[in-house]
């Protein structure tokens, strides 16, 4: 169940992305699975819209500037771009995707802290166990995307959800 609804929600968000929208709150509360068993990505209120650079490059540059001080998402589930502050992409949706498919395939958070700072340091510096370390049950190769996505450095991570999702196949 988890492959087919990741593989769901990659999509889902391939779909933003293409549109140009980050997301920037992916966590369990957003994403609903149905009674047709379909998972659907929800409440978009504090997606980004973003504005592709010229000449087929392949970042992003923000439309508006969030107002300083303010950083928007959900603590638990945000990328380390989102905690510092910086730009985002849609790697940091894959970012709070791999906090949400480590959840679902481990029954536990990646990142845990007892204050918000604590929890901050964590996401920026902390690297968390392997999936399949505290479920055996995990495939490999759906640890592997898990692991990826959860990459500090973006660069590093998927570079894109179109990506993530053929990973996610190839681990069915």
């Amino acid at each position: 169940d988890v492959l087919q609804y990741a593989v769901q929600i990659a999509d889902a968000l391939d779909t933003a992305h293409a549109k140009g929208i980050v997301h920037r709150d992916l966590k369990p509360a957003n994403i609903f699975i149905t009674a047709r068993n379909q998972a659907k990505v929800l409440d978009f209120g504090l997606a980004k819209t973003l504005e592709p650079v010229p000449a087929a490059a392949t970042t992003f540059e923000e439309f508006d500037v969030t107002r300083t001080g303010i950083i928007p998402g959900t603590i638990g589930y945000m990328s380390p771009e989102q905690v510092r502050g910086d730009p985002l992409d849609p790697r940091s949706d894959l970012f709070s995707f791999g906090i949400v498919l480590y959840e679902m395939a481990t029954g536990h958070r990646p990142f845990s802290g007892s204050t918000v700072g604590a929890l901050f340091d964590n996401i920026l510096h902390f690297k968390p166990r392997p999936p399949r370390e505290i479920n055996p049950a995990v495939p490999e190769k759906l640890d592997r995307v898990i692991v990826k996505a959860l990459e500090k450095d973006r660069e590093r991570r998927f570079a894109s959800a179109a990506a993530m999702r053929l990973a996610l196949h190839l681990a069915e």
